[in-house]
């Protein structure tokens, strides 16, 4: 038996274009008959737990659903695994952000609720994300206990502003990660956490060998992936930096899960 974890936005769910719908439908079939053949398929993304029950459907099937860049896991079992870090560290970001004047928007989950620093910075007027504005509430920093724990912040701000923000983020340093999960924003998680952790916390669990994983993804925090095992795909999409760490490239999942089935042939 062999594991295969896939970063979801960018690597199973194709870049969104004209031939998008179908390279996604293809990427389906193609986990599917990988699951067929007897073998393991997990997700490992920034996306948090919300959005299990949307990939499941999608897939048809039940998955090892590994969120939020490692500090949410969802077991087959239905079993939940959570590591948090304070929210101290978004009520002083959200207040970095403003006394700066960065082009920029810091949001979080509080409980069952995603709050973020305000409307007036990015990703504001940029139409992917109008959408958001109807389920994000401004945060009263004032309200918010710190010692709260939360699993992830992301900050969105204009992608050529992405790295110089995230090197001033690591220059105050948090008892945090600091990666990026898209070409406009800069993410924040627990330490000790990350994709690769949670994968081999999952290796452990079923006893697959190093040999057995395969791992393919597309962004930054897809290195920790790529680190842990000498079977790991990037899709050709990604930035240079990134599609240097992984031992293949390929155009989509399908792809991939093709040429590993042919070696068992």
């Amino acid at each position: 038996m062999k594991l295969l974890v896939c970063d979801l936005d960018g690597t199973l769910y194709p870049k969104k274009s004209e031939s998008s719908e179908l390279q996604f439908q293809n990427n389906v079939k193609a986990v599917q008959k990988w699951v067929e053949k007897g073998n393991k398929f997990a997700v490992a993304t920034a996306r948090g737990l919300h959005h299990y029950s949307v990939l499941t459907e999608k897939l048809g099937l039940e998955v090892e659903f590994i969120g939020c860049n490692g500090a949410m896991v969802r077991l087959d079992t239905g079993e939940e695994i959570l590591k948090e870090f304070p929210c101290s560290v978004f009520i002083d970001l959200c207040k970095f952000v403003k006394e700066n004047n960065i082009n920029a928007s810091v949001a979080t989950g509080i409980g069952d609720e995603w709050v973020w620093s305000g409307y007036e910075k990015y990703p504001r007027g940029v139409e992917v994300y109008d959408s958001l504005r109807d389920v994000i509430s401004i945060a009263d920093l004032d309200a918010i206990d710190p010692t709260l724990g939360t699993v992830r912040i992301q900050i969105f701000t204009p992608p050529e502003n992405r790295d110089i923000l995230k090197g001033m983020i690591i220059d105050r340093n948090y008892p945090v990660t600091v990666t990026t999960s898209d070409h406009d924003m800069v993410d924040i998680g627990p330490l000790e956490s990350s994709k690769g952790i949670s994968i081999m916390e999952l290796c452990q669990k079923y006893g697959i060998t190093e040999n057995n994983l395969i791992v393919a993804g597309d962004s930054e925090n897809d290195i920790p992936m790529f680190e842990i095992t000498k079977h790991s795909y990037c899709i050709n999409h990604a930035e240079p930096e990134v599609l240097m760490r992984a031992s293949k490239v390929v155009e989509s999942v399908a792809e991939l899960i093709e040429m590993e089935l042919e070696k068992e042939n």
